[in-house]
């Protein structure tokens, strides 16, 4: 009876989890992560590797390797293309070249907030772009929250789009955020990343931008003392998969990977809310004066971004898709 019993088990999970015959040897799934194994990412896909095996009982082993260790973001998506790793995560950034939708991402001004975010990724638009991205050779599993970023000031807080009058602003070596800088008055810089803390020391530039946990580890807020929270870009993370990693996998594994990977999701959002909170108190007990969103002329200033949508959206379908995520709710 006992024997028997095991048996019906045995079957039972084989069929739970697409499997014929007898129980498979566990399946081992590699992950690409640049960041440090305490990075709030780096967290959530351990998260998720924890629900994985207990969701499967250790048929699907989720290993995640961070530091880089398997290559920064771009030869990640190349390996994850070609099948020679089963996962990565990367930003969406990275992606932008490839997959058309990406780019409408980057635009700035294009989310008024989180909610408006994640409500555009879970529609029509979320769809779209993650069919682009299978016709590259990748699954997307699910997106993690990046945050936002936001401008900081050395002498003199942006309230207004007056205030990026003259400004000195170092930007990331994107065409679009070269000319949003350049139409609101201000000089675009672009500089290395790790040469902007000594930038703003020096006084060779006048602000920068980044997200909240950035600002505060790389001491950007000792010198930049004016906190402008006007989330001009929010460009999300997604966990990837190769398609070949994918179609290996039985379609209720299929089922369990994605489940597992939306709770990870949910669990980054907590870990990131509490990093953002951290920064802001780390801020403020420095002495950083912090402008809020609803204390900002923002009129004014996105009025100017959307002007650059025309000019960096020449698809006309493509225009009319940003100009409805703009207005959706």
């Amino acid at each position: 009876m006992m024997k028997s019993g095991l048996r019906d088990l045995a079957a039972a999970l084989a069929f739970a989890f697409g499997m014929t015959g007898a129980a498979s040897a566990a399946t081992t799934l590699v992950s690409a992560e640049t960041q440090k194994p305490d990075h709030p990412v780096t967290q959530a896909q351990e998260f998720m590797a924890r629900t994985l095996a207990e969701r499967t009982s250790g048929e699907l082993v989720m290993q995640i390797k961070p530091n880089s260790e398997l290559g920064n973001e771009s030869q990640v998506v190349e390996k994850l293309r070609k099948g020679e790793i089963a996962m990565g995560r990367v930003n969406l950034a990275v992606l932008a070249d490839t997959v058309p939708a990406v780019k409408l991402l980057s635009l700035p001004y294009l989310f008024r907030s989180r909610d408006h975010m994640w409500n555009v990724l879970r529609g029509d638009f979320g769809k779209r772009m993650e069919s682009e991205i299978e016709q590259t050779g990748m699954v997307a599993i699910t997106f993690f929250d990046s945050g936002t970023r936001s401008f900081y000031s050395v002498k003199k807080p942006i309230r207004t789009r007056s205030d990026f009058e003259g400004m000195r602003i170092r930007v990331q070596p994107s065409p679009v955020y070269k000319d949003l800088i350049s139409q609101l008055g201000g000089v675009p810089v672009v500089l290395a990343y790790d040469k902007v803390l000594d930038a703003l020391k020096n006084n060779e530039i006048d602000a920068a931008e980044n997200n909240l946990p950035s600002y505060v580890s790389t001491d950007h807020y000792k010198y930049a003392k004016y906190l402008s929270l006007d989330e001009h870009s929010m460009v999300p993370e997604v966990l990837l998969m190769s398609k070949k990693a994918w179609q290996s996998l039985a379609p209720q594994q299929q089922i369990v990977l994605k489940q597992s990977a939306e709770q990870a999701s949910e669990y980054m959002t907590k870990l990131w809310a509490g990093k953002e909170r951290e920064a802001l108190e780390t801020a403020r007990k420095a002495g950083v004066t912090i402008i809020p969103k609803s204390q900002l002329a923002q009129t004014g200033i996105e009025s100017f971004a959307v002007k650059l949508y025309t000019k960096y959206v020449t698809n006309d379908k493509d225009l009319e898709t940003v100009l409805k995520i703009v207005s959706a709710k």
